[in-house]
């Protein structure tokens, strides 16, 4: 056993084994159904509470966020402190203006995809990123799934 935990040790050390295992599109997709029953069940500002405490709306590397079509953050499962500012003019490390392509895309098609370049909440370091957004039905707010691969 000593053995196993020091191999582990050392490729952790040389970077080819993560604890965090990576999140997948498919995983997004789950944690986002799973979050619009959650609503469904709390109805929108029980499910806000619930979403910012973290718990399973934050797993491994991938986390909930929520916004309204002006930019104004509602939830954020890893960062509370993002709650409540607006992120409508937010770039990410590419320049991408990727909170207004969520919104337009959510308008135009109730659901968006948007690759960025953003911090790993794990290794908070600069990584690439991907968010999968619905919107909330009857609001004028999406849901997203942010996860790193």
């Amino acid at each position: 056993m000593k053995t196993f935990k020091h191999t582990l040790a050392a490729l952790a050390l040389c970077g080819l084994f993560s604890p965090a295992m990576a999140e997948t599109a498919q995983d997004a997709r789950t944690l986002l159904d799973a979050a619009m029953a959650e609503i469904k069940a709390r109805g929108l500002e029980g499910a806000q509470k619930v979403f910012n405490a973290g718990g399973k709306w934050r797993q491994g590397t991938m986390y909930l966020v929520m916004a309204d079509f002006k930019g104004n953050m509602l939830v954020h499962s890893a960062n509370e402190k993002i709650v409540g500012k607006n992120m409508y003019e937010a770039k990410d490390a590419a320049g991408l203006p990727f909170v207004q392509e969520v919104i337009k895309s959510v308008q135009a098609t109730g659901e968006a995809k948007v690759n960025l370049r953003w911090a790993n909440p794990t290794t908070k370091k600069l990584d690439d990123g991907h968010m999968l957004a619905r919107r909330v039905p009857g609001q004028s707010y999406y849901l997203g799934a942010v996860f790193f691969e």
